[in-house]
């Protein structure tokens, strides 16, 4: 039986009755997009297309850790003491960042990117490169020291940031929800009310279908052991909702026998080994829905909950049990919207 997930309430546009959906795709930032909307001029394709990847390449160009000449980089490798004006949406993400990194303990910390790289799950080496091997303890000590986002000094009023020495930032957890919200804002600017974006999984629905019926999308089940019952379908209703998800399947790699996830504790520096296979949060703003799931997987299903309840976020947690089976806890902010 699928769980079938609604917004409390309707609000926005009616339906663009007659219209038809319109679609497009592309690729950015190292993933794929594709926007839904309604529409009844198909000749908007072109403008629709050029709007949509102006504000990719904006997130790319300011918060890029692959491209050397991004406004990131530029701050990455700035020396001790340097001051940095910052781009307005580059400010925003580093003002969102720093806060949930305090409000989770460190669990979400946008100044890890010296442990993303070190597990290559960065740029450059790669843990797919011939012979990349994971490293050892004192490589991380030493990673670990270049961590602490609470050295960074950031005003927000002028947007500047100073460099205290050898601090990589990393936006992976949190810049494709900001694109996801970047691009539906625009595509309201441009008349569009009723649009599904999606980038690299993370989505945000606003509006209606032409049908009157919200944008369904289905979240991710995570893969179960053979013999295992598969877990409850899950069904949501975008609209003015965002959802993203992290889970331990999506990227990882073998070592000795053991499962290296990409979702790394900067904690402790090591990858997470708590067990929990995937988090969905649900939230009106798919930057916060996306950072939220990283900090809530990282967190681990006991601390996870008791900070999402803290925090009022409407989360699903799928465990995997030592027998394999998969359990579900569900927030008190995703159970109301589960009816």
């Amino acid at each position: 039986m699928t769980r079938v997930l609604v917004p409390d309430h309707i609000e926005g546009a009616a339906p663009l009755l007659g219209a038809r959906v319109q679609r497009l795709r592309g690729q950015s930032m190292g993933t794929t997009w594709q926007v839904l909307w309604a529409d009844r001029d198909a000749a908007r394709h072109d403008a629709v297309r050029e709007t949509i990847e102006a504000e990719l390449d904006l997130v790319v160009a300011q918060m890029s850790t692959w491209l050397h000449t991004s406004d990131m980089e530029r701050f990455n490798a700035a020396p001790a003491g340097a001051r940095i004006a910052l781009p307005e949406a580059f400010a925003e993400v580093l003002d969102a960042a720093l806060w949930l990194a305090e409000a989770s303990s460190g669990a979400f910390n946008p100044a890890a990117g010296a442990l993303v790289n070190l597990w290559g799950f960065g740029p450059a080496p790669r843990y797919t490169d011939p012979g990349f091997a994971p490293p050892g303890a004192e490589a991380v000590h030493a990673a670990l020291a270049g961590t602490d986002w609470r050295a960074l000094r950031f005003d927000a009023a002028t947007r500047e940031a100073t460099q205290p020495g050898g601090l990589r930032l990393d936006f992976s957890a949190i810049a494709k929800g900001h694109a996801v919200d970047r691009v539906a804002r625009r595509l309201g600017e441009l008349g569009i009310a009723h649009a599904l974006v999606e980038v690299g999984g993370e989505l945000r629905g606003q509006g209606l279908r032409p049908d009157g019926m919200p944008w369904w999308v289905d979240l991710e089940t995570p893969p179960v052991a053979a013999g295992h019952a598969v877990p409850r379908a899950t069904r949501v209703a975008l609209h003015g909702l965002s959802v993203a998800t992290s889970g331990d399947y999506r990227r990882a790699y073998l070592h000795g026998g053991q499962r290296l996830p990409h979702s790394i504790d900067p904690r402790t520096g090591q990858p997470v080994a708590h067990g929990l296979a995937s988090v969905s949060v649900l939230h009106a703003e798919c930057l916060w829905a996306d950072a939220w799931s990283t900090a809530l997987t990282v967190a681990g299903r006991e601390e996870g909950v008791a900070l999402a309840e803290a925090h009022g976020i409407a989360a699903l947690f799928v465990q995997r049990e030592a027998d394999g089976c998969l359990t579900e806890t569900l927030t008190s902010a995703m159970e109301r919207l589960a009816g």
